[in-house]
């Protein structure tokens, strides 16, 4: 049974293998046809295509000038493509039409103007400088969270005397603490731009908001200097007044009455919390000759500059101390001659090695147009100081408090068809350490 069983299977994989092998000798003649009816089809295809006619590209320009190259390199590219035998004839314009419209696009173009036929490019987006805070930089600045910012003061004496004996707590003892709180004044603006301007133009809105940045520096720059905070509000004076934050001219201290060649006494102004409190005395130093109440004037001598270096006490003779020059001030400065008509800066004393900003007797010189000016224009004698120049170790002279954070937010659903941005900042100036500056006086006697 078994022997039958095994000669059927004997049978039957011999079956199998010729059947496998009379597939493979047809595969063979399978792939070479397949292979020569795709090569025909393709041929086929490839004759389709090239006698299919596809109008060229032409590029649609927006002037007769482009017509006009167009047609001319078109003329020279078939040129260049055949025999390129012989002379060749370039047609530049199509009829008299399209002549004049050429020379008249030609002669509009030299000119500016919309309308000419021509494609505008623009250039960047672009403001015009503002000069920034001078007084950053110079002055230490100090961050805070809060609403208001206190400084405090250690004044007096110890009273210590010669003597074997014990000194307790004699006479001369003026041991004292004095303080005085500034609020963080607030500047802020509020301005919509209409969004097709911001989506026409490009690169507006960073530069609207790069330049009210800088408009911010501006402002707070000239508030530092100028404003008096004890009158008026930010409604009624550029500088802020009561709203704005105490200027250095503000502080009192130079003498009642112009005494060419003296300096005031610097001293600490009255303690306390209230809105008074910590206006300080300055040192001031007055110029040799007054410039009155005289139009243009600018009295300064070199005189003056070395009394100002030596009314500054000598323990605030630092690194950090730098004159602060209004710029008319320095160009007389630099105009100072000697005897011989020689200039006294740069030829016998350093002014600066750089150009207009630089050292002035060996301390560095920070130029800030929002001082004063030496002497203003008027008709009759006033009674109004100018002080266009400050010396002294700013570090410890002057402070700006500032805000952590400047608010800046931008609302597009503040009113339809506008962005609306909005920025605000919170910040507090003053006078710390009324001993480490001198201010200079060129007049008292001004008309503002």
């Amino acid at each position: 049974m078994s022997k039958e069983i095994i000669e059927k299977l004997d049978a039957i994989e011999a079956k199998q293998a010729e059947s496998v092998l009379a597939v493979e000798a047809k595969i063979p003649a399978a792939v070479e046809a397949a292979k020569v009816e795709l090569e025909s089809k393709m041929a086929a295809l490839e004759a389709k295509i090239a006698s299919v006619q596809v109008p060229s590209v032409i590029k649609i320009v927006k002037t007769v000038r482009g017509d006009v190259n167009r047609a001319v390199k078109e003329q020279l590219a078939g040129y260049y493509k055949g025999a390129r035998q012989g002379e060749k004839e370039l047609k530049m314009f199509e009829d008299q039409g399209q002549y004049d419209a050429y020379m008249k696009e030609a002669a509009g173009l030299a000119a500016g103007g919309d309308g000419q036929g021509g494609r505008t490019t623009y250039d960047p987006v672009f403001v015009a400088l503002r000069l920034a805070n001078q007084m950053r930089g110079l002055s230490r600045t100090v961050a805070t969270d809060g609403s208001s910012y206190q400084f405090r003061v250690k004044t007096g004496n110890a009273g210590a005397q010669w003597g074997y004996a014990i000194q307790n707590n004699g006479t001369p003892t003026t041991e004292n603490t004095s303080i005085w709180q500034l609020v963080l004044k607030d500047i802020n603006v509020q301005f919509p731009i209409r969004t097709a301007a911001l989506d026409d133009i490009d690169g507006l809105e960073a530069n609207v908001v790069d330049d009210m940045l800088m408009e911010f520096a501006q402002s707070e720059a000239q508030s530092m200097i100028s404003n008096n905070d004890q009158t008026g509000t930010g409604s009624t004076v550029a500088t802020g007044g009561a709203d704005g934050l105490r200027g250095l001219n503000q502080y009192p201290g130079a003498n009642a009455t112009f005494t060419g060649g003296t300096t005031s006494v610097a001293a600490f102004g009255s303690s306390g919390t209230g809105s008074t409190t910590g206006l300080h005395s300055l040192a001031t130093y007055d110029q040799l000759t007054s410039n009155v109440n005289t139009v243009g004037a600018n009295a300064i001598q070199y005189k003056d500059v070395i009394n100002m270096i030596y009314a500054l006490p000598q323990q605030y003779w630092t690194d950090s101390a730098k004159f602060m020059v209004s710029p008319i001030l320095l160009q007389a400065i630099r105009g100072l001659q000697d005897t011989n008509g020689r200039p006294i800066f740069n030829s016998v004393e350093s002014l600066s090695v750089n150009g207009i900003v630089g050292q002035l007797l060996g301390f560095d010189v920070v130029v800030n147009k929002y001082l004063d000016v030496p002497s203003v224009a008027s008709a009759s004698a006033g009674t109004t100081s100018l002080f266009p120049m400050y010396f002294g170790d700013w570090n410890r002279a002057h402070a700006i408090v500032d805000r952590l954070n400047m608010v800046l937010r931008r609302y597009d659903q503040t009113l339809p068809g506008f962005i609306t941005f909005f920025g605000e900042k919170r910040l507090a100036t003053s006078v710390v350490d009324p001993f480490a500056l001198v201010r200079y006086r060129s007049t008292a006697t001004a008309d503002l």
